[in-house]
């Protein structure tokens, strides 16, 4: 009887990682209702891979670090360099993992190798703009939208790269999928309304 009950569970399993396209997390196996304890065995057995704490990969999946780390902090929304890249606002490839966290969310000792974490202290702007999008490797993260890395950039811009900074700008100007309405909205919100209307009217006209 208990081994029909656990291979019924590892048939679960199974169907959680196909579905995933090659893991499974803890919290699919709570949602499951399937015993922590089988999954130690599952990954025994099937020799997974452990990305992260709760999170189990097969030898063949594609590690994809943004997938994996925001798995581990839900709380954080990629921003700034990490949401351009996400976005295609630019042709720079960042080397950290970069986000923004909510006030009072401290998930690990900073400085960390590979992490550059912002805090947003307003409860506003923090939630202003999230969204998803699908990595390289095709996982949705969530993110801050075209507009709100836009007004960040420029709220921004004395301390980021001038020339990262340009293409950001530049490249969000020729996008077809822009909202101009959006990104006033977002500014007003943020109180940078003068500057992006300034930036922006160069920019359209340009185009």
């Amino acid at each position: 009887m208990v081994g029909n009950a656990s291979m019924t569970n590892f048939e679960k399993i199974s169907k959680i990682i196909k579905s995933n396209g090659g893991y499974v997390t803890g919290r699919d196996v709570s949602e499951a209702n399937i015993p922590t304890a089988t999954l130690s065995q599952y990954i025994k057995k099937y020799n997974l891979i452990k990305q992260c704490p709760g999170f189990y990969s097969t030898e063949d999946w594609m590690a994809d670090d943004y997938f994996i780390f925001q798995y581990q902090y839900p709380k954080l929304i990629y921003s700034f360099y990490g949401a351009a890249y996400l976005h295609r606002l630019g042709d720079f490839i960042p080397t950290s993992l970069e986000a923004t966290a909510p006030k009072n969310y401290r998930p690990f000792p900073l400085p960390r190798d590979g992490v550059i974490l912002h805090t947003d202290t307003r409860d506003t702007t923090y939630n202003l703009g999230i969204s998803e999008v699908e990595t390289s490797f095709g996982n949705k993260v969530k993110v801050y939208d075209i507009e709100k890395t836009v007004c960040d950039f420029i709220r921004n811009r004395e301390k980021l790269d001038s020339e990262s900074f340009v293409k950001c700008v530049t490249w969000y100007s020729k996008r077809k999928d822009k909202n101009v309405n959006r990104l006033i909205q977002y500014a007003r919100i943020m109180k940078i309304e003068d500057k992006v209307n300034s930036l922006m009217e160069v920019l359209l006209n340009e185009n």
